[in-house]
């Protein structure tokens, strides 16, 4: 990532910020260990002030500002501002007006570029491509096969119009088992969850890339956090695929982003999505059920973009059918030949005057 700025973070500078931090976590913290910085390459850690941290190791330290964007990430409560507003939401001033100046400088310089990606650029995007599983092994090792045309699977793929995508899919026949695959940039294997199509058993299984790493027998040499971040990134399908410069499309399931270019999906229950809302192009389309239309209502109330089921649904004659998620839009849109693609963009709002028609 390339930063337009001319300002430099000189170490004065650095140390000046340093010791600013070192004012927040002693104000905030009452434990010794907690009002320690550990320097680490490319970012100081230290306890986060927003959630107070871990209340069980008091030598954690989740809190992170970045020097290349002096951006504040906290991995255990998901917070993240930039530094001026980290200092600034805790009544601390840097030594001199000039100092304060540079800092909001270099941030608003690095913004442009840096904004949309901060979030998960600094939660090891880098370090799971890098970790990425090669197919063929992932194959061999789980005995998941390609899907054919004419197989027992695709047709049900083709039920639910995904017969065009095999690509995204593998089969375990044994355990009749459809894997729903999370992509590298290489087309390597980060995660995958499963679907039992056949018989008796847990509906879905998620594989994070840890998880698929000790399957395998391939254990990973990290700290509990590290493994913890690995897990909540390798678990948002189409996380490695994305343009931050275009809308990117939030939904639940997997399968639902697959109808959608630029889209992510969450794979894990009650995964909290609130470290999207700094993304500026993020907006969200989660199930059209009680669940999903809560989670929304509090979305746009932060005035963040969201789809109006109630008010899509309604003025293209589709509200009396049972229709939950965008893959039973597009099935009953493609059976009353109604071009749903085309439409779906218009329903997106941020005004919370529109939360009725969520």
């Amino acid at each position: 990532m390339t930063s337009t700025s001319n300002i430099q973070l000189t170490e004065e500078l650095k140390d000046k910020i340093r010791y600013a931090l070192k004012e927040v976590v002693s104000q905030k913290h009452p434990e010794p260990n907690k009002k320690l910085l550990k320097d680490m390459h490319g970012r100081i850690t230290l306890a986060c002030p927003y959630c107070g941290d871990s209340y069980k190791d008091d030598t954690a330290k989740r809190g992170n500002i970045f020097w290349d964007t002096l951006q504040y990430h906290c991995y255990n409560c998901n917070h993240h501002t930039n530094l001026y507003t980290f200092l600034k939401d805790h009544d601390i001033k840097m030594s001199n007006s000039d100092d304060s100046f540079l800092v909001i400088d270099y941030i608003q310089q690095n913004k442009i570029q840096v904004n949309p990606e901060s979030v998960l650029k600094h939660q090891g995007l880098e370090e799971i491509h890098n970790l990425a599983i090669d197919i063929d092994d992932f194959k061999k090792h789980f005995k998941a096969k390609p899907i054919v045309p004419g197989d027992w699977i695709w047709f049900q793929l083709k039920a639910r119009l995904l017969h065009n995508r095999v690509d995204d899919f593998l089969y375990s026949e044994k355990e009749h088992r459809l894997w729903i695959l999370n992509f590298s940039t290489d087309n390597k294997i980060i995660g995958a969850q499963t679907r039992r199509m056949k018989g008796y058993g847990q509906r879905y299984l998620t594989y994070d890339l840890p998880k698929i790493y000790e399957e395998m027998g391939k254990p990973l040499d990290m700290t509990n956090d590290e493994l913890n971040n690995l897990t909540k990134i390798s678990t948002l399908f189409g996380i490695m695929q994305l343009n931050f410069q275009r809308p990117i499309t939030m939904f639940e399931g997997p399968l639902d982003a697959k109808f959608m270019t630029n889209s992510l999906a969450l794979a894990t229950a009650g995964r909290s999505t609130d470290d999207f809302d700094e993304i500026p192009t993020v907006r969200y389309m989660f199930d059209n059920d009680v669940t999903g239309k809560k989670k929304m209502a509090e979305k746009l109330k932060k005035g963040r973009p969201v789809f109006m089921w109630s008010k899509f649904l309604k003025e293209n004659k589709l509200d009396t059918y049972n229709i939950k998620d965008l893959n039973d839009l597009i099935l009953k849109c493609f059976e009353l030949k109604i071009n749903a693609h085309k439409k779906i963009d218009q329903y997106f709002t941020s005004s919370q005057l529109d939360l009725w028609y969520v």
